[in-house]
């Protein structure tokens, strides 16, 4: 029996722990190798490191060790393709079962090749409903789904992070008995890691058992399988680590103090880094301008749906209602003063609204909601795994995440900021039209737009007959380098490691406080070069 994949000199080290320690471990060729080991052993650590998605010097995870592929040395970077079917599916749920099928498809495995079958082939053979939402499958669905959408990707290895974690006993026979089909259907090399060694031990053609006790990883001959579970017992915690462990939660509050510290000081860090590599990152340079397309489709209505309308509209009423009524209604010695000056305080109030006050508030609110938005929207897939998932394509995350997310700001922060400034001066309009019947709606279009709309014309845009508005250019810089800003923060709040739902709010909070803090300081240096 060749072996498709061989791993000899494995050290895998988590923080302090060692995990492996000079392991050797081979996968047969065309079989279903059936990796078990107690919960938090570090199955699914070893998992990404065959996936070739976690670098050998990673932050708090380490391995180094020699690949061999079909007897030949390989660098986990130009490793065959493998793919994983996750333990929390990964699945794109704003996409349709066949639009998940189909993005596989389209970053297969060999492109220059005819797809072995179309998305609609591949749910059929799996009984994946083509029309239902992928929200709205069942656990057993979304599971079929996740292998249609590996299958579909051409992989040379694919690989089954605890494929029955959180199914009940019957449905997980179902999922073993169609890794079973599958693989013989497909002859695809399979590695199948799980702790549910009662329903998976009966489709392994080898097992191997991750014992951390030892920090290596054993085969397990056929004769000895019916002993795995007291086996598996032993994969607990030395006493020395759990005694670290009670020790680390039970710190002083200066240690506690200290760790803070310290993760402020590396999450700095990582933002000043984050930011020099951002041109990098953001250049277009995307697998599919069709699939790019459908991203930044996603995050347009994310960003500029109507709800966002909705949200500006409701702002620029209150802001256009709150300065025309309180200005005219407390001016000192109204009656003596406004006959006088209120032309030039309804120029003021147009002015103040269309340079200042709109573009702060609409750019502040959509840094709070639209940063928000876009930081929990990346923060779930890279906690549920879809970052993985583009990473096992051979796609670089900011392709479809920070490119379409810059590109949807850019668009609709101008769109939204306008939004907000007809909704003001329209109920301007309506407040001075209240207020004051007795000189008409007239006076107000004549003196609200005299401050920013030039009376010659004048504007780069004059000779298209277009009306060009004072001051234009620097509204429209606010408005993009607040969206450019915005974005920028809630990609790279979402996209670092996370490790609980917690991490998700937390990163929600942080954006909210950042970008809100980030438009705040543009409007600042702006207003500086601006008057």
């Amino acid at each position: 029996m060749t072996d498709a994949l061989t791993l000899e000199h494995l050290c895998v080290q988590a923080g302090n722990r060692t995990l492996l320690d000079d392991a050797k471990l081979s996968f047969p060729d065309g079989k279903i190798t059936v990796l078990v080991g107690g919960s938090g052993a570090g199955k699914s650590v070893l998992l990404r490191v065959l996936a070739g998605i976690l670098p050998r010097h990673g932050a708090s995870i380490r391995w180094s060790g020699d690949l061999h592929w079909k007897g030949n040395p390989v660098d986990p970077s130009s490793m065959p393709r493998t793919g994983i079917v996750f333990q929390q599916f990964a699945l794109f749920d704003e996409l349709s079962p066949s639009a998940n099928v189909q993005f596989a498809i389209d970053h297969r495995n060999g492109l220059d090749e005819s797809p072995q079958h179309s998305p609609a082939e591949w749910l059929d053979f799996l009984g994946v409903p083509a029309t239902t939402p992928v929200s709205a499958l069942s656990g057993g669905q979304k599971q079929r789904l996740a292998i249609a959408r590996t299958l579909a990707s051409s992989p040379e290895i694919i690989l089954y992070d605890e494929p029955t974690s959180g199914l009940d006993a019957a449905t997980g026979r179902r999922v073993a008995d169609l890794i079973r089909e599958t693989q013989s259907r497909f002859g695809r090399t399979s590695i199948v890691v799980t702790h549910d060694y009662e329903t998976l031990l009966p489709i392994a053609d080898e097992v191997l058992l991750f014992d951390s006790a030892g920090q290596t990883i054993r085969r397990v001959e056929r004769d000895d399988w019916a002993e795995v579970p007291e086996q598996m017992e032993a994969v607990a915690l030395a006493p020395s680590q759990t005694q670290s462990s009670r020790e680390t939660t039970a710190s002083s509050p200066l240690a506690m103090f200290r760790r803070s510290a310290e993760r402020f000081f590396d999450s700095t860090g990582k933002s000043v880094i984050a930011a020099v590599q951002l041109p990098w990152d953001a250049r277009p340079v995307v697998p599919s301008w069709k699939w790019a397309g459908r991203f930044l489709a996603h995050y347009l209505r994310l960003v500029g749906g109507p709800s966002a309308w909705l949200y500006l509209i409701i702002a620029g009423l209150i802001a256009g209602f709150t300065t025309t009524y309180f200005t005219l209604r407390f001016l000192p010695f109204r009656l003596y003063t406004q006959p006088l000056l209120i032309d030039e305080l309804l120029s003021s109030i147009g002015f103040a609204l269309y340079r200042i006050l709109v573009p702060v508030l609409a750019t502040v609110l959509i840094a709070a909601r639209c940063g928000a938005a876009v930081a929990a929207d990346v923060g779930v897939k890279q906690y549920g795994g879809q970052v993985d998932a583009l990473r096992t394509l051979g796609v670089r995350a900011p392709a479809y995440l920070l490119i379409p997310i810059l590109a949807a700001f850019l668009i609709a922060t101008p769109i939204l900021e306008w939004i907000a400034f007809t909704a003001s001066h329209w109920i301007s309009r309506v407040t001075f039209a209240f207020s004051h019947p007795e000189i008409g709606v007239h006076f107000w279009q004549q003196h609200f737009f005299r401050a920013i709309i030039p009376e010659d014309g004048a504007g780069i845009f004059s000779s298209l007959g277009l009306t060009t508005w004072k001051g234009w250019d620097w509204v429209l810089a606010k408005n993009l380098l607040c969206g450019f800003g915005t974005a920028a923060i809630g990609y790279h709040q979402g996209i670092t490691p996370k490790h609980s739902a917690s991490d998700v709010s937390h990163c929600i909070t942080t954006t909210v406080l950042w970008t809100t803090l980030y438009v705040l300081v543009v409007h600042f240096i702006i207003a500086l070069l601006e008057f």
